[in-house]
């Protein structure tokens, strides 16, 4: 399996959510066509460059987003092309910072795909539905009453 999938979710305060905390989706590429994908609490916004160095993508997700596998499972084949596409290549003397190489547009298919993920719609009750009411047959039944 090309992806692991860490489904430890950081819980989040609502005095850490009001200070800025936030929650990161996170998809470290760990070369080899794997990656690891999990996600993360952090008390400011990461630094893109930094991260890069550690072969880790990162977006920041909504404080409420607690279903990872079932995120994952709806981008899987985005996810795959990642990490498929991506290397890691090795620090030589002329490049001590190597960052990790992937194809930039499967990133931003991939940030979509965690935007949809988010804005769906939430899941319907657990109420049984109720049934729709029965088509009156009978035209006698459906008129009115005159007043006379």
């Amino acid at each position: 399996m090309s992806l692991h999938i860490d489904e430890a979710t950081p819980v989040l305060s609502a005095e850490q959510t009001l200070t800025g905390w936030r929650r990161e989706f996170c998809v470290e590429l760990l070369g080899d066509g794997q990656a690891r994908i999990f996600l993360r609490a952090v008390p400011a916004a990461s630094l893109k460059a930094a991260e890069l160095r550690r072969g880790l993508l990162f977006h920041r997700v909504n404080h409420a987003f607690h279903d990872l596998p079932g995120c994952v499972a709806a981008s899987r084949d985005v996810l795959e092309r990642l990490a498929q596409t991506a290397s890691r290549p090795e620090p030589t003397p002329d490049n001590l910072f190597a960052t990790a190489c992937f194809d930039r547009q499967t990133w931003d298919r991939v940030v979509y795909a965690v935007e949809q993920w988010q804005r769906r719609p939430p899941p319907t009750s657990c109420l049984p539905h109720a049934a729709a009411p029965m088509p009156r047959s009978d035209p006698a039944l459906s008129r009115r009453p005159t007043r006379g």
